[in-house]
């Protein structure tokens, strides 16, 4: 009996340690700011899950959000904001935030802006941010959501190519090289989106 128990046991163990894994990649992608930008290089790299499991559950947990955005943020919003000065006035920002920096995007791209807008895995692109956009242009919701979807699905290819590329430069020139290539390109893009605001 007790050598069919210690390697069920093993398996269980095994198992119960690879979901943990999983379930924090999924719910690591869902949280605003990081979403799948964080949760699939963590899974990667500090995981090491294989690239098809990382990208699965890292896309699965920053598709949910866009369901529960859509759905709960205008009754949420309206009932904190009913509750406290400082959060109607967070609630107003974000609206207005939304419609000073996406009006021009939208009226040019239509719903392709969306996608194109999720895919970029910057801090201030993805799901999140394209949800409230939808709610506050008043967009279809199933177009809207579909074209989300899809650039999740890009943002997904984009961060794991830039992930393995950087694991690769990382072995073979250090992480100083790695460090200042990022920092390279951060310092790129905020010099190209002052141009654009002047």
């Amino acid at each position: 009996m007790i050598y069919i128990q210690l390697p069920i046991n093993c398996f269980l163990s095994y198992n119960t340690v690879v979901m943990i894994e999983e379930l924090q990649t999924f719910f690591l992608a869902m949280v605003p700011l990081l979403e799948l930008r964080a949760a699939l290089p963590v899974a990667l790299v500090v995981y090491q899950m294989s690239p098809i499991s990382a990208y699965l559950w890292s896309v699965l947990g920053n598709i949910i959000p866009i369901f529960l955005i859509l759905s709960l943020f205008d009754p949420v919003s309206v009932f904190l904001s009913k509750k406290s000065v400082l959060l109607k006035r967070f609630f107003s920002f974000l609206t207005n935030k939304a419609r000073n920096d996406y009006t021009e995007k939208l009226e040019k791209y239509g719903y392709l802006a969306l996608a194109l807008f999720t895919s970029i895995p910057l801090p201030i692109t993805g799901a999140w941010t394209a949800s409230l956009v939808v709610i506050v242009f008043g967009m279809k919701k199933g177009l809207s959501i579909l074209s989300i979807i899809i650039g999740v699905l890009l943002a997904g290819v984009g961060v794991m190519l830039i992930t393995i590329s950087g694991v690769g430069v990382e072995s073979y020139y250090g992480p100083q090289v790695l460090l200042g290539i990022v920092f390279l390109i951060f310092l790129i893009y905020f010099i190209i989106r002052k141009r654009k605001t002047k």
